[in-house]
């Protein structure tokens, strides 16, 4: 028979003590079993964990280094004038490397000359500089995966296909990236590859002349082309079905063309294919307009809303504005030019205006001009 224990604070059933002191056990255990879970979660990576498991997205990027024939060796540091092994090994040890503006790590083997450089951070495109003294070799390259090889490698020819890309680019108010999945025309390339070697055979040219001459024999090579007889896209068909939109700028031109207002609006267009051919619609709501060179702007400029059946070739889209046939002067008549091709942020408009009665159509520059779809 059980009997209750004294304690100096009463009696305490031996029963209810046992029972206790078992309780106490079965929560001391039931504690250590908590901890020991939570440190085998914490040592593991579960979905929801605090301590995810670290994934390397970085990119490495390859290719071959050519070094190009140089007269003025201070053009070249101490490269030489040839691209022979020594010289080149000079080259290669005095280089440094830039990778979207920001000095990278890199390798350069002697023996292949393959250039390598690791744990990049992912972007939509890649331009590497690699500098001697005050020359230096350019490539662009988009983004296709974490393993990406340089199709030209950093020579003369890249360096050409950079300044060719930057010369269009900038000529239309866009950035390089934008035209990550397009190639630069080979013959162009060709014929800056050849003047910029001819400048490098000048025993005087300075790094500021280098530069110069190459800035502008691109510019030369693309004025007024079209983006077709420049790049051509490579990337996968573009859907043109949909409804795109965005806030632009265009121009409207005075009786002799110039451009003598900025047109700040909103944009909506529709479109829908069949086979090669688009019917879409525009409605282009003006926001704001900023006068040009003191230009007196009378009155805003209104509403420009229309159908349109164009062309596809390709990735571009064609096809002409032309008046109502409503017995006015314009009756019928062209107004403006559209063509209409993808960027890397959505699809950009180039508008040349047809009108050169009243100059009444619409004159943009691409770049300022980019609807994304909704």
């Amino acid at each position: 028979m059980l009997l209750p224990r004294k304690s100096k604070f009463g009696l305490v059933p031996c029963g209810d003590w046992r029972y206790n002191r078992n309780m106490f056990k079965s929560r001391i255990y039931l504690s250590v079993l908590i901890v020991f879970c939570f440190a085998f979660l914490a040592g593991c990576s579960v979905p929801g964990s605090s301590n995810p498991p670290a994934i390397d997205d970085s990119v490495t990027i390859t290719g071959t280094v050519s070094a190009p024939i140089v007269a003025n060796q201070g053009l070249l540091g101490a490269a030489g004038q040839s691209n022979d092994a020594t010289a080149f090994a000079r080259f290669a040890s005095g280089s440094t490397l830039k990778v979207n503006g920001r000095v990278a790590e890199f390798s350069l083997n002697d023996t292949t000359r393959e250039l390598r450089v690791e744990k990049i951070s992912p972007a939509a495109a890649y331009e590497l500089e690699l500098r001697r003294g005050d020359f230096s070799l350019i490539a662009f390259v988009p983004h296709s995966g974490r393993q990406i090889s340089l199709l030209y490698g950093l020579s003369l020819r890249s360096t050409a296909e950079w300044y060719l890309r930057a010369a269009f680019g900038s000529s239309q108010k866009f950035s390089i990236d934008q035209f990550a999945e397009y190639q630069v025309n080979s013959g162009l390339i060709d014929k800056l590859v050849g003047s910029l070697q001819t400048e490098l055979g000048k025993s005087g040219l300075a790094s500021a002349a280098w530069r110069l001459a190459a800035s502008n024999g691109a510019s030369t090579l693309v004025k007024d082309q079209e983006l077709a007889d420049v790049m051509q896209r490579a990337g996968n068909a573009f859907s043109y079905n949909g409804t795109f939109s965005g806030n632009v700028v265009y121009w409207r031109l005075d009786g002799s063309g110039k451009p003598v207002m900025e047109v700040q609006a909103a944009v909506v267009m529709t479109c829908s294919t069949s086979g090669n051919s688009v019917n879409g619609s525009f409605n282009i709501e003006p926001q704001s307009t900023k006068p040009i060179e003191n230009y007196t702007v009378t009155s805003p400029p209104s509403t420009v809303a229309f159908a349109f059946t164009g062309t596809l070739s390709g990735s571009y889209l064609r096809f002409t504005r032309r008046a109502a046939n409503d017995g006015s002067p314009l009756s019928g008549k062209d107004l403006d030019s559209w063509f209409i091709f993808p960027v890397k942020d959505g699809l950009a408009v180039q508008c040349d205006n047809l009108d050169l009665a009243y100059r009444t159509g619409i004159q943009t520059r691409a770049g300022d001009f980019v609807l994304r779809k909704k």
